[in-house]
């Protein structure tokens, strides 16, 4: 067992409150969007949470590891430091909480050694999750999310006898339509869904190329359980009235999404586990 040096631990602790200051403007810029209205990345306070749950979790395995402090942590800090306030002076947040997570590998390399950086790597690239892309992306990938669940949602419609067609955003039918709108384009559930995945597959026993196609399924799941989620309230517009698809149905219909989500996440893991495909031929 390897024994830190105290005098280590209060220099981690005096860079920890200096990070805080330094870098407060990027963590207001974040609370802000997380708590924002119809924010996507509500979930930004649960993956720190999680973060810090991945890293008690290997703490004997952590005090186990070589102590060996590497000075090639100044090359991540430095650019890490530069990253934030350039950043900061263009007021352009994004860019300076990125350099957070890249700061964090820079601090445990040049304190603790490379060997903890490969052990901490999962949880200090998971915080990649909490930071909110820009708005500007934000909207390109909703114009185009909204478009292709309105076509695909449009032609299960029609599939199910419900005329159905689709003009932009709107799927017109025969008593009723939907306005399908920025909520409804399915990003919410897919970056949460994502970052759910990733965290389910981190915790499993499969090898690491089973972990990632349990993480990769999570795109398409997402996609199609929001397809379904529109069909529904199409179906429920069409027969029961264009106010029964409203309330309470829309707002359940939203939970009822992520829960098939993270059921199709669970017959994924289970088909994984039951394949009889060669574990160590596969592990990378």
């Amino acid at each position: 067992m390897v024994k830190i040096k105290t005098e280590n631990l209060v220099k981690v602790g005096v860079i920890a409150v200096l990070l805080g200051v330094i870098y407060y403007p990027a963590f207001v810029w974040m609370w802000a969007r997380w708590n924002t209205a119809d924010t996507y990345y509500s979930h930004g306070p649960l993956v720190i949470i999680a973060s810090l749950f991945f890293l008690w979790n290997m703490k004997e395995e952590l005090v186990k590891s070589k102590l060996l402090p590497s000075n090639k942590g100044i090359i991540l800090m430095v650019p890490a430091l530069i990253m934030h306030i350039s950043g900061a002076l263009i007021r352009f947040y994004f860019v300076s909480a990125v350099s957070l997570v890249i700061m964090f590998f820079g601090i445990i390399l040049y304190f603790f050694g490379m060997e903890t950086v490969k052990k901490t790597q999962f949880p200090l690239f998971y915080l990649g999750f909490m930071i909110p892309a820009p708005l500007v992306v934000i909207s390109n990938i909703v114009i185009r999310m909204k478009l292709f669940a309105c076509s695909m949602a449009a032609v299960l419609l029609n599939k199910i006898g419900l005329q159905a067609v689709r003009d932009g955003s709107i799927i017109k039918m025969s008593r009723s339509y939907l306005e399908i709108e920025a909520p409804c384009s399915g990003l919410r559930s897919l970056i949460a869904l994502l970052a759910f995945g990733a965290a389910f597959a981190y915790m499993t026993k499969h090898n690491l190329f089973k972990k990632w196609v349990l993480f990769l399924a999570a795109f398409p799941i997402a996609l199609f359980a929001n397809v379904m989620r529109i069909v529904l309230l199409g179906w429920v517009s069409e027969v029961y009235g264009m106010k029964a698809a409203q309330g309470w149905v829309h707002d359940f219909s939203g939970y009822l999404l992520f829960a098939a989500a993270a059921v199709g996440m669970l017959v994924v893991n289970s088909l994984l586990a039951s394949n009889k495909i060669d574990d160590e031929r596969l592990e990378v």
